[in-house]
């Protein structure tokens, strides 16, 4: 089975850590039989090339040092703080749209769209010229794309209409799709894509003196590192012993780091900008707790998922989060980590708090994160359910109007 997936960020080379679970479950994809071509924009220039054997088209929509409205921070952050970027994305959606008639003379089953606004304009053209199935995935951050654009809702109210099947990574999302159209929906996830070692975090948390917080993510709004930060600062005048690793670069780094000093957690606070995956499965395995502050922005942007959640149970470590978005699908309260309400410090420094004085319960809640994740969030369900889609593309016995499900 041959499939033209259309997204707008793909590792540019074999190092590039961007989107590592698209990656990993085209390539799971390949080793099940199917034949995938990637079809993405580039990047200053980038040519077609191949990631670790899948082929990679690369259209041209710009001058090379004009290429930057994808990859790196990401169009919807770009397109917030350089509006006049928003200009490129008719250059893009036109090159896109040559690009697809190039390829013409191939053959695809399915074309499957990440991130359907724009891409889905791009999608439902190459289900014209394929004569494919159209298969949509939602991540959550088009929504914000959507509410800046006019008649944003009504282009891709329209777009659903002609796909033949859509998957939201989380119910928060299908939820937001439900508002532009009900039809049903196929929630798949991701997985982690970080390599599990072995690891005995409770039997050090009861020894040692040092108890290790860790945050990895990219340093914007939404992520809410800032609040994290002033958790801290209250947390660490009460107990001198704690000690938190900040991993991750991004937009706020700078301010981050003006934070940290002008609260006194030089030293305390560490802020680690570029590491690789060996790096980051040291930082897990060392680490007592896993925290992930995000709030809703400014711009009504928010976590969609929060994969980074599930890397972190796999682990075994327990985990603290907002009550945001879709955290609260990867997150159950006191049943395999904690939530907070979102912007408030004190609750999190209380949270955090809870956990350092009842190491039973931090035990509990990572080795029930442990269980949680082996059931709901491993690859061998993510591809196998992706397969079924390809096969029957119209099959909606579990795509979802919300409780209701639809009847075969």
């Amino acid at each position: 089975m041959k499939v033209l997936f259309i997204t707008s960020t793909f590792p540019r080379s074999d190092s590039d850590t961007q989107v590592p679970w698209l990656s990993h479950l085209i390539l799971e994809l390949c080793k099940r039989g199917i034949a995938p071509l990637v079809f993405a924009p580039s990047y200053k220039g980038l040519p077609s090339h191949t990631y670790r054997g899948i082929p990679v088209v690369r259209f041209r929509y710009a001058p090379a040092p004009l290429e930057i409205l994808t990859h790196e921070e990401g169009a919807v952050f770009k397109l917030r703080q350089r509006p006049w970027l928003s200009v490129l994305s008719i250059f893009y959606l036109c090159a896109g749209l040559m690009g697809l008639i190039r390829l013409r003379k191939k053959q695809f089953d399915i074309v499957h769209v990440q991130w359907p606004f724009p891409n889905g304009i791009l999608g439902l053209f190459a289900k014209l010229v394929f004569g494919a199935k159209l298969i949509l995935t939602f991540h959550g951050a088009e929504f914000t794309l959507i509410r800046k654009v006019p008649l944003g809702n009504s282009i891709l109210r329209y777009i659903l209409s002609k796909a033949d099947q859509v998957i939201a990574n989380s119910t928060f999302t299908r939820d937001l799709i439900h508002q532009i159209l009900r039809i049903p929906v196929y929630i798949i996830p991701f997985a982690s894509t970080v390599s599990v070692g072995q690891r005995a975090t409770f039997k050090r948390i009861l020894s040692k003196k040092t108890f290790n917080i860790l945050f990895v993510g990219r340093l914007i709004e939404r992520k809410g590192v800032q609040y994290l930060i002033w958790a801290f600062e209250r947390l660490h005048k009460k107990n001198s012993n704690v000690r938190l690793d900040v991993v991750g670069n991004g937009p706020l780094l700078t301010q981050i780091k003006e934070q940290v000093d002008a609260c006194g957690l030089h030293g305390v606070v560490r802020l680690y900008e570029n590491i690789g995956e060996k790096e980051l499965v040291r930082f897990y395995q060392k680490s007592d707790l896993f925290v992930l502050p995000s709030i809703v922005d400014r711009w009504k942007d928010t976590e969609g998922l929060g994969v980074v959640l599930i890397e972190a149970m796999s682990f075994g470590i327990p985990v603290i989060a907002s009550n945001v978005g879709g955290i609260p699908s990867v997150v159950k309260h006191y049943e395999n980590g904690l939530l907070v309400p979102q912007k408030d410090p004190v609750a999190l420094a209380n949270a955090i708090d809870e956990l350092i004085r009842n190491p039973n319960l931090a035990k509990r809640l990572g080795e029930n994160g442990v269980s949680f994740v082996r059931k709901n969030y491993n690859w061998e369900s993510i591809v196998g359910k992706t397969i079924r889609l390809y096969n029957n593309p119209y099959d909606n016995i579990t795509g979802s109007y919300g409780k209701r499900r639809r009847a075969t």
